[in-house]
């Protein structure tokens, strides 16, 4: 297993530019599935502590709309897409014609199969770039949708990653429609166990 604490600048810049190849390909996808403009902000990769996590969606006392899902394959790790709930709301109504949705609280099934279809979008589009680039198939689960604090979520998604290190190796980038100022936020983080692999697939193994 990779120690993420070992990771170099010139990995990190590769995995970077990884992550903005996937996420171009998911916010077109994004953006033709909305039918709105969609615009991506720089993507970052960096190793963080799992609890910092929420800082980057307002804080862990923010109300998050998150959907999830599992990365499968050779290649694994979590896809995790943290959506404000102000966001939510707008996309529904995009959506659905007649939406009244006005909370979180208020999301019933149909609502929530349109939110669980946009991670299998955006997750797809994102996979399938990088499965392209490392020539190494990869699958996403079902998605899963949850809405919570920020700090809650992340605690409960990704447990069992916390459970080997407390520090991860993190794709991010935010996806921003400036007209309604909706913004979503796009986490990807590989396993401890997959980081090696991904960093040789890509040609920049230590």
């Amino acid at each position: 297993m990779e120690n993420v604490l070992n990771i170099t600048r010139d990995q990190l810049d590769a995995l970077r530019e990884i992550g903005n190849i996937g996420s171009g390909n998911a916010a077109s996808a994004l953006a033709q599935f909305l039918n709105r403009k969609i615009d991506m902000d720089v993507p970052n990769a960096s190793i963080m502590d799992l609890n910092e996590i929420p800082n980057l969606v307002g804080g862990p006392n923010q109300t998050i709309l998150g959907i999830f899902l599992k990365i499968m394959g050779e290649i694994s790790g979590r896809f995790l897409l943290m959506i404000p709930e102000k966001t939510s709301i707008k996309m529904l109504q995009y959506l659905i014609p007649g939406c009244e949705v006005k909370s979180l609280t208020q999301i019933g099934e149909m609502e929530g199969s349109c939110m669980k279809e946009i991670g299998n979008i955006l997750a797809g589009a994102f996979l399938n770039a990088l499965s392209v680039l490392t020539q190494t198939p990869m699958l996403n689960s079902l998605p899963s949708i949850n809405f919570d604090y920020a700090g809650a979520m992340i605690d409960n998604v990704v447990a069992d990653m916390s459970a080997v290190s407390d520090k991860v190796l993190m794709l991010e980038t935010s996806f921003i429609e400036e007209e309604e100022d909706m913004r979503i936020h796009i986490f990807i983080l590989p396993a401890p166990d997959s980081l090696k692999l991904l960093l040789q697939k890509i040609g920049v193994a230590s």
